[in-house]
Formats: C-alpha cells, sequence, structure tokens
C-alpha cells in the first residue's frame, strides 16, 4: 500500500511554481488601473477641496490680498486702466482753454498737471486697495470668482471667471466699479464718466489647449472627486489582498506614489513656468508667483505627502518580504515582542489567544484605519502622514505583544520546565 501511494505520488505532476491563475490577473489589472488614476485622483481632490469648496477657496485666495506684490499688481492694473480711459491730459487741457482762451501757457502746464492727477489716481487707488474696507470687496468678489469658476468647469460661460476655448479670462468690470465709485467719493469726479468697452473688460489670465480636456475630465469626475482618492486606495488593498505575493504588491504601491509624487511635481514645474511666463508683461507679473504658490499650497502639501506616504509603504512592504535582510530583521522584531508579550499578566492569555486567531484581520482593520485617517483629515500634509504611520506601527506593535502572551507557557499546565520549554518550541 505503502509503494502504491508512492508511486502515485511520483507520478503526479509537479504543480508548476509561478503560475498566473484568475486571482493573480485580477489583482494586476486592477493595480494597473489605480496607479493609472493615482495623480488624476490626487490632482481632482486637490481641486474638490480648494476651488470647488467654496469656503476653503476663500480661506486659501482671501489672504492673498494683505500680500503687497498682489496690492502693487492690483493697484498698477486699475491705476493704467483708470488713467487710460479718463485722459487726463485732453480734460486738463480743455479746462484751461475755457478758462484762459487762446493762451499760450495752455500746452506747458497741461501736462504736469495731468500727470500730477494721475500720480493722485494712483495713490488713492493703492491706498484703497490696501486698505480694510477693500479687504472685504475683495472677499465678496473672490466668492463671486469661484461660483463662476465652478460654472465654467461645468460649461457655464457667465461670472468673472469664465473658460474661452483655451484661455481662462477675467472680467474686472465689478473690481473696477467699486473702485471707480471711491475714486469719485475721494474727489476724482473725472472718474464717474469712465466706461470701460467690452473688449477691454476681460484680461486672459492662462491659456493652455488642456482646458477643455480639463472641463471633460470634470464633467465625468466632479460625482466622485470627493471620495476618488479613497476609491484609488480600496484599488490598492483589493489588488495586494488578491496578490500571491503581498509583500512584492505592497511595495510596487509605495514606488507608484513616490513616481506620481515626482511626475506632478515635475509637472507643477512646467506649468508655474508657463503661468508666469504667461503673465510676465501684464501688471500681474510681479504677482504671478505668489498667486500660484497660495493657490496651490494644498495640493503642493498633498504631493510631498503622498511622497512620504509612498517610502512608508515601501518600507512596510520590505519589512513583510521574503529577502534575507527582511526576514532577519522581521524575526528580530517579532522574538523581542513576543518575549514582552509573555512577560504579560496571566489574564491576557484569553486576549492574546483571540488576538493570536484574528490577527491578520485586526492587522487589515489597523490599515483600513489609518487610511481613512489619512483620507479624511483636515489637510494632507507630511506631517499628518508621518503621525499616522506611527500610529499604525505602534498599534501592530501592540498586537504582536498581545499576540505574544498567548505564546506564553504556564508552569501550572507543565508537569516540569523541559516540558514548558518544548510545548513553547
Amino acid at each position: 500500500m505503502s509503494g502504491d501511494t508512492t508511486t502515485t505520488a511520483a507520478a503526479a505532476p509537479a504543480k508548476p511554481k509561478g503560475r498566473w491563475g484568475v486571482r493573480s490577473v485580477a489583482s494586476l489589472l486592477i493595480f494597473i488601473i489605480a496607479a493609472v488614476f493615482t495623480p488624476i485622483a490626487l490632482v481632482g481632490h486637490w481641486g474638490h477641496r480648494t476651488v470647488i469648496d467654496s469656503q476653503r477657496y476663500i480661506d486659501t485666495v482671501g489672504p492673498l490680498i494683505n500680500d503687497p506684490a498682489v496690492q502693487e499688481s492690483l493697484a498698477s492694473a486699475v491705476t493704467d486702466a483708470v488713467v487710460a480711459k479718463a485722459d487726463t491730459q485732453n480734460q486738463v487741457e480743455g479746462l484751461l482753454n475755457n478758462l484762459f482762451p487762446d493762451s499760450s501757457l495752455t500746452g506747458a502746464i497741461a501736462s504736469p498737471i495731468a500727470s500730477g492727477i494721475n500720480s493722485l489716481i494712483g495713490e488713492l487707488v493703492t491706498k484703497f486697495i490696501a486698505s480694510d474696507q477693500f479687504a472685504t470687496v475683495w472677499i465678496r468678489l473672490n466668492e463671486v470668482a469661484q461660483r463662476g469658476l465652478v460654472a465654467a468647469l461645468e460649461g457655464g460661460d457667465s461670472g468673472p471667471v469664465q473658460v474661452k476655448g483655451p484661455d481662462v479670462v477675467l472680467d474686472i468690470s465689478s473690481a473696477f466699479t467699486v473702485i471707480q465709485q471711491y475714486l469719485v467719493e475721494s474727489g476724482i469726479t473725472a472718474a464717474q464718466n469712465i466706461t470701460i468697452p467690452e473688449s477691454d473688460r476681460q484680461i486672459v489670465l492662462m491659456s493652455s489647449p488642456a482646458l477643455e480636456q480639463v472641463r471633460f475630465v470634470y464633467s465625468f469626475t466632479s460625482p466622485i472627486l470627493q471620495w476618488f482618492p479613497l476609491v484609488i486606495a480600496a484599488m490598492f488593498a483589493l489588488s495586494i489582498a488578491l496578490a500571491r505575493r503581498r509583500a512584492r504588491t505592497v511595495v510596487a504601491t509605495g514606488i507608484v506614489l513616490v513616481v506620481t509624487a515626482f511626475v506632478l511635481i515635475f509637472g507643477l514645474g512646467i506649468a508655474q513656468a508657463e503661468f508666469e511666463n504667461q503673465l510676465e508683461n501684464t501688471p500681474f507679473g510681479p504677482a504671478s508667483s505668489v498667486f500660484w504658490d497660495t493657490l496651490l499650497a494644498y495640493l503642493i502639501a498633498g504631493i510631498q505627502a503622498v511622497l512620504t506616504l509612498g517610502l512608508a509603504v515601501i518600507v512596510a512592504g520590505w519589512f513583510g518580504g521574503r529577502t534575507k535582510s527582511a526576514l532577519y530583521c522581521r524575526g528580530q522584531v517579532v522574538t523581542g515582542l513576543t518575549e514582552i508579550g509573555q512577560r504579560l499578566p496571566a489574564g491576557l492569555d484569553a486576549i492574546g489567544a483571540f488576538a493570536k486567531s484574528y490577527q491578520q484581520y485586526i492587522r487589515w482593520a489597523i490599515y483600513v484605519l489609518v487610511m481613512l485617517i489619512i483620507m479624511f483629515g483636515d489637510l494632507l500634509t507630511v506631517s499628518s502622514v508621518l503621525w499616522c504611520v506611527i500610529l499604525a506601527a505602534g498599534l501592530v506593535t501592540g498586537l504582536q505583544v498581545v499576540v505574544g502572551a498567548a505564546e506564553s507557557v504556564r508552569t501550572e499546565t507543565s508537569d516540569t520546565p523541559v516540558e514548558g520549554l518544548a510545548t513553547t518550541s
């Protein structure tokens, strides 16, 4: 009987190693899809939190008005528009001709007087823009602009911010009206007669052929932008759960996060250079870098956090892998934590036995909890990721200590210390 069994076992074909099954194929496909959509999820989440969320948008751009570069740019743009439309030179010449008909002095003193009036207009505009009164106006204007930007993304063409073909344009009519009223109240009565032609009311903020594609992507992704990163995280988790070599897939996930962070950093560098070049010869040129850094501060912080998270995931994947260095380090850590658990009071044996039986599920629960904290935290930053990594490491460490309690040997269950040692082994 034994010989037959041996013969049958020898005749059975050996199961090929490394064979791809349905689970492995599904894991790879899910991983690829998650990797492709990771950059879109990160940028989309930033857009939802910073642009679509009206309060976050105001909290982001509101303080811009306190920046001297922004104040100077706004004052310069408005002053140029007022001076160009007021035509103070001709108005002064007309007034002097009425007071001194056929006087040779008119031409000589008209230019200095006009220049003085223009300087006064500039001083008044600069003073008003730096005031608390205009700071309140700035908030109201940006509330309207934010709604206009959302409407533009949704396909609308009304509001102060509009998307027209490859251009993002800003309608300055509302801001000009407020400043025009202030100038009139300050004694520059000629400002009330100034009108801005339709062609001069809009300023091109930036131009990019990709804007229509952004609109197209937004129309499909807007319902899930808030949850997109969580969906991507769930896809990576599912890919890891289905993989034959989970540790390797964890390392690959970390690599995807790191590569995504570097790609976005490189892309933002190119986009910032293009944005600043387009505004270089406009009054908004000096404030372009300030505006860019402020509006994208949350996205940049998020990219840095993703880079940090990716490095932590790579380390975690390596630690759980099969390399000699990982096996040695893991063995040393597990042995040490188990010894600590064995010194715990005897009353924890039952808890330790439960933890040992379900430790895999408890670990997954810890990872899911930490990921939810990262996803639903107020801001995604390097510090928040580091704290979550420390939390996950602490909980997993505590779990291993409690599991060690289940492996402790109680002398009352053994006849001799040798027998107890054998049971432990």
